[in-house]
């Protein structure tokens, strides 16, 4: 069943699940306060391998996946992928400071978002590809 779409009266413009891996304490702290109004229900993981364990363990799906591409480890294109074999509709955003892995290629079939970013820059993103395809799940 669809979720309703909050109405532009209300404060939060999103409702879902938001899978955010990012390995700096620091940056990730500040993006969840950039979200702390967005509506939401924000889960984070410090590494790719930590975000597959939370996935594997999760009886909610996520409804979109916010990951740094360098970390120690596997990368957030690698993250990305394999979540994408699992489940090919999941929108993953790819987050970078770096532009080297553009000139090489990494996650050409990803938007990018780039660090730093601005809140309306990380709403706008979020908006494209949560904008209709959230679901309410059974309770």
């Amino acid at each position: 069943m669809p979720r309703e779409k909050p109405n532009e009266t209300q404060d939060s413009p999103f409702l879902g699940r938001l899978l955010y891996v990012e390995d700096n304490a620091h940056i990730a702290e500040i993006t969840c306060l950039l979200l702390e109004d967005s509506g939401l229900e924000i889960t984070q993981a410090e590494s790719a391998e930590h975000a597959l364990r939370i996935v594997d363990e999760s009886d909610v799906p996520f409804d979109i996946v916010l990951t740094d591409v360098v970390m120690p480890g596997l990368s957030g294109v690698q993250l990305a992928r394999r979540l994408n074999r699992r489940w090919p509709d999941l929108p993953i955003v790819l987050v970078s400071g770096f532009s080297d892995e553009l000139a090489m290629g990494y996650g050409g079939q990803y938007e990018l978002l780039r660090k730093p970013f601005t809140r309306g820059a990380l709403i706008d993103i979020l908006q494209r590809h949560l904008d209709g395809s959230v679901y309410q799940t059974a309770c």
